[in-house]
């Protein structure tokens, strides 16, 4: 299990092309909500290489997730807003995203500088999309607007929200410590465990992003 998790955490980032290749070929079916998903792919595929250049130039790149973490939510709420439409409140995802982002900047400011990991931002994104996709599972049981869940692509795809942030939770929480723990293996497996979640979410989408509807 080991072996499998160090693995992962070498190659996952080549899952990416698989969600990136999906999007490219889809790109004209995203229409509504997906749209977003597109853009999350992207900004996840921009972000891998901005991560690999700065690592190939020995070059620090914390600051860069505290950026991320803001538009990498914003960008899921933005998906799940567009999905609600009047089923919820419309005020309540926006209320999110302004809180969120509010948090997110007075976090780096005040509590967790740009040279530290932003665990309380990344903790409590993880724990609104967690919110939205539960949310977003009750108005799809509830309205049953498809006769297969299985050919839906929103399920596919607000299932690997699901699974990673709630996956990844306790690793977001406790970033800082992992890191300075002495235990390299630990430390490996527990960002080989990461980078999975990653890839599953990844796999997940690129199936939802596949059963996007074709224009007629």
């Amino acid at each position: 299990m080991q072996d499998f998790f160090h693995w992962m955490l070498r190659n996952g980032s080549y899952f990416l092309l698989v969600s990136i290749t999906i999007t490219l070929i889809r790109i004209r079916y995203l229409t509504g909500c997906l749209r977003y998903v597109g853009l999350f792919v992207g900004l996840a595929a921009l972000g891998e290489i901005v991560s690999l250049i700065t690592a190939e130039l020995n070059i620090r790149n914390l600051h860069i997730l505290h950026v991320y973490t803001i538009l990498e939510f914003n960008l899921i709420a933005l998906f799940y807003r567009s999905f609600f439409g009047q089923f919820y409140p419309r005020w309540l995802v926006p209320a999110l995203m302004l809180g969120f982002t509010g948090f997110a900047v007075l976090n780096s400011l005040l509590l967790q500088p740009l040279n530290r990991y932003n665990t309380y931002a990344r903790g409590l994104e993880a724990l609104l999309v967690m919110a939205m996709a539960l949310l977003c599972f009750y108005k799809m049981l509830t309205e049953l607007s498809a006769k297969r869940l299985d050919k839906h692509p929103v399920f596919w795809i607000n299932t690997g929200y699901l699974l990673y942030f709630a996956g990844s939770l306790f690793f977001l929480i406790l970033s800082n410590a992992v890191i300075t723990d002495s235990n390299r293996a630990l430390i490996l497996m527990v960002f080989g465990l990461h980078s999975f979640l990653m890839v599953l979410m990844h796999l997940l989408i690129s199936v939802g992003l596949w059963f996007s509807p074709r224009l007629r």
